[in-house]
C-alpha cells in the first residue's frame, strides 16, 4: 500500500493556541477516509510556530521532509498532504518551485488539501503547473507586502520615538494609554525591582505588594519577572532610549539584569524572623528554625534533628534567639559590606553598571548589523551603522576602565546606617542581603562558629561558647575569645530590681536587649 506522509505549519506561537493545527490535522483525517488504500506513516513533519517567508523551516520540519524525499524514506507512489501549498513556504517563486520540483520530480505526490489538487510529473506537465506557479507567486506577494507594511510601520514609530515622541502600543502597568507614569503605581514597581536586586524572590516580592493596589490584586510571580525584563522601566521603547518617563534608574535596572542574566536564584527571605535561613547546623548543614511556645523565650534548633530525631541529626542543642542575634550584630558588618555595596552605590558605581547594559544591548545591536552586512552587502547605512555602534562601544570601554580604576568601597559607617535602616524599616530585605552575601552562622552543640571579621578583632573566624541562662534575672551567658558576655532581656515588671543585680556582677560586658537591639547598659 502507498503511504501519506502529512506536513503540517504555521508561523506564530500564538497559532498554537488556536485552530490552525487542529484544522490541519482534521482536513488530512479527511482524507485519508476518502481514500483508504493510503496509510498514514507515523513519521509526521511538522514546523509550529515557524516562518515559510524566512525560509527557516527548511532547517526544520519541511527541510527533513526534502531530505527525506532524496534519500528514498519518501518513495514514488507515496503523496505528501498538506492544507495547502503556501504552507510548503512564501519564499520567491525561484526559490521555491526548484523545491516542490524536487519532490514531484521523485514520483511523490504532492495533495494540497484545501482545493483537493494533486500535483504530480503528469499534472505539472500539464494545465496545473501554471496553477502552481500562480499559487506559489501569490504567496509570496503577500508575505513580501505584509512584511514591508509592518517594518515600515515599526520604522516609523522608531522614527518618532527617537524624535521625541510617543509611541502607541500596550503598555505596561506603571504607564497610562497615553504612556504617562501612574504616580500612585510607580512606588511599587521601584520596590519590585529593589526587592530582587536585594536578593528577595519573585514569590515573596508578589506578596509584599499584592492588595496594596487594586491594580495589583491579580499580580502573579509570572508578571513580576516580565517587568524585571521590561526595558520600559528606564523609559526605553526596544533600543530606543528616553522615550517614556522611567520608572527605575538605569543602574537599578541594570543591576536586576545581571542577577538575571546570572541565574541568580533569591533565597526565601524570612517574613517573620531576621535569623530564618541564617542559623545552620553545624553537623548536617540543614537550616536551624525557631521554636516559638509562647510560654518561654525563643530558641532555634537543627529542623532536620526536630523534624525527624535523632536519626535525622546527632545535634540536639537549642540556642536563645536572642544570643544569636546578638552573635549576628557583632559579626556580619563584613557580609553587609559585601552585600550593600550593590543597594548603596556612588555615582562612579551606578554609571559603570549603566555602561555594563549599555554595552551588552550595543553587543546584540552590532550581531544584528554584521548579520544584514552579511545577508546584503556593504550597503552604506549598514555599514554607517555598524560604525556608530562600534565607535560607542569602544568610548563606553574606556569610560568603564577608568570608573573602575576609582572605584572605592563602601564605609563601615555607611554599612551600620544602612543596617540599621533595614532593621527599622525592612528585616525581610536585611535578611535576603545577607542570605545573598553567604552570611550563616554554624551551630553544634554550644559552640557557634561564625567566618566573618567580628567588631572586636581581625580575625576572620569567631568562635562564641554559649554557657547558660540564668532565669531569675533573665541573663544569657557566653565566651567570645575568653571574654564572658552576658546578654539580659528586661522584664517589665522586676525591672528595677533585676537591673540592679545584673549590673552589680563582675564581668567584663553588660549588654541589655531591648526591642530588639543590644545596648550597654549604664551603672
Amino acid at each position: 500500500m502507498p503511504t501519506a506522509f502529512s506536513y503540517v505549519r504555521f508561523s506564530s506561537a500564538q497559532q498554537a493556541h488556536g485552530a490552525s493545527f487542529q484544522r490541519q490535522q482534521d482536513m488530512i483525517a479527511g482524507w485519508l477516509l476518502k481514500h483508504p488504500t493510503y496509510t498514514l506513516s507515523t513519521s509526521s513533519f511538522q514546523d509550529l510556530g515557524i516562518s515559510g517567508y524566512s525560509g527557516k523551516h527548511l532547517d526544520n520540519g519541511f527541510g527533513k521532509l526534502l531530505a527525506a524525499v532524496e534519500a528514498g524514506s519518501i518513495q514514488s507512489g507515496d503523496v505528501v498532504l498538506i492544507e495547502a501549498i503556501d504552507r510548503a513556504g512564501r519564499l520567491e517563486p525561484m526559490e521555491m518551485l526548484p523545491l516542490l520540483s524536487k519532490v514531484v520530480n521523485a514520483g511523490v505526490n504532492i495533495v494540497t488539501l484545501d482545493d483537493g489538487i494533486t500535483y504530480n510529473r503528469e499534472s505539472v506537465n500539464s494545465n496545473h503547473l501554471f496553477l502552481l506557479v500562480a499559487k506559489v507567486q501569490q504567496a509570496y506577494q503577500y508575505s513580501d507586502a505584509l512584511s514591508r507594511r509592518i517594518k515600515d510601520a515599526y520604522q516609523r514609530k522608531r522614527e518618532k520615538a527617537a524624535a521625541g515622541g510617543g509611541v502607541k502600543r500596550r503598555t505596561p502597568l506603571w504607564l497610562d494609554a497615553e504612556g504617562r507614569l501612574v504616580d500612585d503605581i510607580a512606588p511599587f514597581i521601584v520596590q519590585v525591582f529593589e526587592d530582587y536586586a536585594a536578593g528577595i524572590g519573585e514569590r515573596r516580592i508578589m506578596a509584599r505588594i499584592r492588595g496594596k493596589h487594586e491594580l495589583l490584586e491579580s499580580l502573579n510571580p509570572s508578571t513580576v519577572k516580565k517587568w524585571l525584563r521590561n526595558p520600559t522601566a528606564m523609559g526605553n521603547w526596544g533600543d530606543t532610549p528616553d522615550v517614556y518617563p522611567a520608572v527605575v534608574s538605569k543602574d537599578l535596572f541594570y543591576r536586576v539584569q545581571k542577577r538575571l542574566q546570572a541565574a541568580y536564584k533569591p533565597k526565601g527571605a524570612s517574613s517573620q524572623y531576621l535569623l530564618s535561613g541564617l542559623v545552620k547546623c553545624g553537623r548536617c548543614g540543614a537550616n536551624f528554625g525557631v521554636l516559638n511556645t509562647g510560654r518561654s523565650p525563643l530558641a532555634m534548633v537543627c529542623m532536620s534533628r526536630h523534624r525527624l530525631g535523632a536519626s535525622g541529626c546527632s545535634n540536639s542543642k537549642s540556642l536563645p534567639y536572642t544570643v544569636l542575634d546578638y552573635i549576628r550584630s557583632q559579626t556580619s558588618h563584613s557580609a553587609l559590606q559585601r552585600a550593600a555595596q550593590s543597594q548603596h552605590l556612588t555615582a562612579n558605581e551606578k554609571r559603570e553598571i549603566a555602561i555594563e547594559g549599555e554595552l551588552t544591548q550595543l553587543h546584540q545591536q552590532s550581531t544584528t548589523v554584521v548579520d544584514a552586512l552579511a545577508e546584503y552587502g556593504k550597503l552604506p547605512a549598514i555599514v554607517a551603522k555598524l560604525n556608530t555602534i562600534t565607535s560607542t562601544i569602544e568610548k563606553l570601554e574606556a569610560e568603564r576602565a577608568l570608573l573602575k580604576a576609582t572605584a572605592a568601597p563602601l564605609s563601615l559607617d555607611d554599612v551600620i546606617e544602612a543596617e540599621n535602616d533595614f532593621l527599622d524599616d525592612d528585616p525581610i530585605k536585611l535578611n535576603a542581603l545577607l542570605q545573598g552575601a553567604g552570611y550563616a552562622i554554624h551551630c553544634d552543640d554550644k559552640t557557634i562558629t561564625v567566618h566573618e571579621a567580628s567588631f572586636q578583632g581581625d580575625s576572620t573566624t569567631q568562635t562564641y561558647r554559649y554557657s547558660h541562662v540564668s532565669r531569675p534575672s533573665n541573663t544569657y551567658v557566653l565566651f567570645h575569645a575568653d571574654e564572658e558576655i552576658r546578654l539580659r532581656v528586661p522584664n517589665a515588671e522586676r525591672d528595677a530590681a533585676e537591673l540592679a543585680e545584673f549590673l552589680a556582677q563582675p564581668i567584663t560586658q553588660h549588654l541589655v536587649y531591648r526591642d530588639g537591639e543590644f545596648v550597654e547598659a549604664e551603672v
